[in-house]
């Protein structure tokens, strides 16, 4: 069961996504609660009946969130960014043993490991561009690499069926 859970910070400011379990973990404790006039739930089967877990809940106590986090570099943080999309084809993967992360300035020619080097490519694109530069092999990137924002990232999780879910804090965060 994939059900994911937006998490809201005591200010109904959007922190991230969560899985079903670590929400209900959180309401349980009483450490979150539903949002006040807030109504789309999921339901979970339990053993005792129906579970109506809320699409998106907010934390009792504010919690401070560094903005100026250094997020790393790191193989879901990329396909994150990339949106699961090869950025040479543009072909869009949700298995993720078939894409891979290509050095766009290739390592042996001395590339380095970092958000502006590194793209999401699928393992065909990849075989072909192998250790050439971009101009060697005749291929184009459809986006050019660069480090994302906090914010950003956390919101890339968010599919075409959540963004109509949580609609009502996306709204607010969008127009910023």
């Amino acid at each position: 069961m994939q059900k994911e859970v937006l998490l809201l910070n005591a200010s109904e400011e959007v922190l991230r996504v969560i899985n079903w379990k670590r929400a209900v973990k959180l309401i349980e404790s009483g450490k979150a609660k539903k949002p006040h006039g807030y109504n789309k739930c999921h339901k979970i089967r339990t053993f005792a009946g129906d579970y109506k877990l809320p699409a998106a809940i907010v934390l009792v106590r504010y919690v401070q969130i560094p903005w100026n986090v250094d997020i790393k570099p790191t193989r879901r943080n990329i396909f994150k960014r990339d949106k699961w999309s090869c950025q040479y084809c543009g072909k869009q993967y949700k298995d993720t043993k078939k894409l891979t992360l290509d050095h766009v300035h290739p390592k042996c020619k001395g590339g380095g490991h970092q958000w502006t080097n590194l793209v999401t490519a699928c393992r065909k694109c990849n075989l072909s561009k192998g250790n050439k530069l971009i101009k060697e092999c005749d291929m184009k990137l459809i986006n050019k690499p660069k480090r994302p924002t906090f914010f950003g990232l956390q919101m890339v999780v968010i599919n075409d069926n959540g963004k109509q879910l949580w609609s009502r804090w996306l709204d607010i965060h969008m127009e910023d």
